[in-house]
């Protein structure tokens, strides 16, 4: 009789638990927050920070590309005329994958350097688009530093982590 009693009991505290637990939720405010002011949850690739300085500006890109301190190893260097910087007239990025995309406008572009992954720089200059691909370790001039396009000013439009 004892263990139908304790049962009972037992049984009554979880109900009671339950009812006590729903009634306390069925209190609460009922009206749902206004949510319209909330960023929108889909991913739109816009670079999510301002550049550095003031003539370079970072557009988009799939987060593979980032920006990063010039001292880091494993990294892109993009060297400017109009960067002027104790990191020697460079901005630099960190790639987190062996593809990656980032639209971006450094003026005055000269040289550009990659560690650990192949890129290919989209630049423009007064005789229009051009494609170069770097080689993974090494280094290429362009624009002015290249010695073709009669040493024309180029802007850099794009990097794409090839490889």
């Amino acid at each position: 009789m004892a263990k139908h009693v304790s049962r009972w009991l037992v049984g009554g505290a979880v109900v009671a638990a339950a009812t006590l637990g729903a009634t306390a939720l069925a209190s609460a405010d009922g009206a749902p927050a206004d949510n319209s002011s909330a960023p929108v949850a889909v991913e739109d690739f816009n670079h999510p920070g301002p550049a550095p300085y003031p003539n370079v500006k970072l557009l988009r890109g799939d987060g593979h590309i980032m920006l990063s301190d010039c001292a880091v190893d494993n990294q892109i260097s993009v060297l400017s005329f109009d960067l002027p910087n104790s990191s020697g007239n460079q901005i630099c990025f960190r790639a987190t994958s062996s593809t990656g995309y980032l639209a971006l406008e450094v003026p005055n572009v000269f040289r550009i350097r990659t560690d650990d992954f192949s890129v290919n720089a989209k630049l423009t200059t007064a005789d229009g688009v051009q494609s170069v691909d770097i080689a993974k370790g090494t280094a290429a001039s362009v624009g002015i530093g290249s010695g073709t396009g009669n040493g024309k000013p180029a802007a850099l439009l794009e990097l794409r982590i090839t490889g």
